[in-house]
C-alpha cells in the first residue's frame, strides 16, 4: 500500500532559488540509497495569492517498509543531516510533516 509523506515549507522572502538548490543537492548520487522513493512532487500554493511563501512536497513510497528504509538512511547520514538541519540561515522552515497511507 503507497505511503506518501508530506512536507509543508516555508521559503524565506526572495531565497526560492536557495531552496531548489538545496533540493537538488539532495538528488546528488551520494544520496542514493538502497530502497528511494518511487516519486517526489513539489507544489505551489495557488489560492492564497502571491505572497504565500509555502511550497508543499510529497515524496512517494511502495509501502511503509520502504519509508522506514529511507527515513533510517536519512537519519544515520551525518552529510544529510546536516543539508535539512534548522539554522537561521536556511531559506526554508519546515512547518509541517504528514504521513499519509492510502485508504
Amino acid at each position: 500500500m503507497p505511503v506518501i509523506a508530506k512536507f509543508v515549507y516555508e521559503i524565506k522572502p526572495g531565497r526560492m532559488e536557495d531552496f531548489m538548490a538545496k533540493l537538488r543537492t539532495a538528488a546528488d548520487k551520494k544520496f542514493v540509497s538502497p530502497v528511494m522513493p518511487d516519486s517526489v512532487r513539489l507544489f505551489n500554493q495557488a489560492v492564497a495569492g502571491p505572497d504565500t511563501r509555502c511550497i508543499t512536497m510529497l515524496i512517494e513510497y511502495p509501502d511503509m517498509a520502504a519509508y522506514g528504509a529511507r527515513t533510517d538512511y536519512e537519519r544515520t547520514n551525518p552529510e544529510w543531516r546536516n543539508l535539512f538541519a534548522e539554522k537561521a540561515d536556511s531559506p526554508e522552515r519546515l512547518v509541517s510533516v504528514e504521513l499519509l497511507t492510502e485508504i
